[in-house]
């Protein structure tokens, strides 16, 4: 979708909407895009190295991601406002090899907020809100 133009992207994204409402679909979006994203789903599935390190409807994403890598992947959106400007989380060092993965916390490599246990320990489900789920043990 991110080689069409503007205007056929989002022609194409309408269509789609109106199919899912229309004919009660579910739909699987995977994308990079976190407008797009937040525009044509219900719930989102943040993943790191292949594995869904986040779980929550659109809206409580958007407005209260808890996991250290969905933060940072939003503070990269760009803001339209004047007066919504987002402090940028960047984040250090390389992607680990999805081939061979790093011992416990996929992300605690690059994570900001990593503690000694993130580096053997695989996080467990945390529940942290209604349909809300993050992988992270400082949550």
């Amino acid at each position: 979708m991110s080689a069409l133009d503007v205007s056929v992207q989002s022609q194409i994204l309408n269509l789609l909407k109106e199919l899912q409402r229309r004919f009660a679909l579910t739909t699987l979006f995977v994308s990079h895009d976190l407008n797009v994203v937040q525009y044509m789903s219900d719930r989102v599935a943040v993943m790191y190295l292949g594995a869904i390190v986040e779980l929550a409807p659109v809206e409580t994403l958007f407005r209260g991601a808890v996991h250290p890598y969905t933060r940072a992947l939003l503070s990269a959106i760009p803001s339209v406002g004047a007066g919504e400007r987002r402090e940028r989380i960047v984040l250090r060092g390389e992607v680990p090899s999805p081939l061979h993965p790093p011992a416990g916390c996929l992300f605690h490599t690059r994570c900001p907020q990593a503690v000694a246990e993130c580096a053997s320990m695989l996080p467990d489900w945390k529940h942290v809100g209604p349909d809300h789920y993050a992988r992270c043990l400082l949550t």
